[in-house]
């Protein structure tokens, strides 16, 4: 008589604690290597519209305004209620009618419920020294926590996901602290 011999229980119990702990350990990796993508795509965005900023300046002899709607129905209302307008409208002079850049990027950390990303897909932050809505110029002379003197803030919200209130310009994301560290991805300008 043949004796057929298989994997037993235990066997087959060990392999599978194995392939566990293998998968245990390659899914955080992947997780962050997907954060870590998107952080890459947002600072290469904010590079972009950092040219397209810039380009408008050199047309135009000043930085696309915040409030170049004055006037409009939407300004009116936002004003009155004391909101800053929608980004999508506040970065619409760099589309057109000059195409600066050719569409607005989308922040891949963008918030459906950040009230000034009202207008889906949720697009970058935008701020510059003649927003009325943020600190005055003492923020854009070096005032803030970085030092930093600038004309314009362009901001993702960073991993976490979190526009910060009231100035949602700090802290600055720092991927030494782990991918889903608080902070924003910012780029300052010129």
């Amino acid at each position: 008589m043949k004796h057929h011999r298989g994997f037993t229980l235990i066997e087959l119990l060990v392999v599978v604690a194995i392939i566990a702990i293998l998968a245990a350990i390659a899914l955080p990796n992947f997780l962050e290597a997907q954060a870590r993508a998107k952080v890459s795509r947002t600072a290469a965005d904010l590079r972009t519209l950092a040219t397209a900023i810039e380009s408008y300046r050199v047309d135009r002899n000043q930085y696309p305004p915040e409030n170049h709607h004055l006037g409009s129905p939407l300004h009116e209302t936002n004003a009155m209620f004391g909101e800053a307008l929608p980004n999508r409208i506040k970065l619409a002079p760099l589309t057109t009618p000059v195409a600066y850049i050719t569409s607005l990027p989308s922040d891949p950390f963008g918030e459906v419920e950040d009230p000034l990303n009202m207008l889906p897909p949720p697009v970058y932050h935008y701020a510059s020294r003649n927003d009325p809505a943020y600190p005055g110029a003492a923020f854009w002379d070096g005032d803030n926590e970085e030092h930093i003197y600038s004309q314009w803030i362009v901001q993702g919200n960073g991993p976490d996901r979190t526009p910060l209130e009231p100035n949602w310009q700090f802290p600055r994301y720092d991927p030494t602290n782990g991918t889903v560290s608080l902070g924003n991805v910012l780029r300052f300008g010129p």
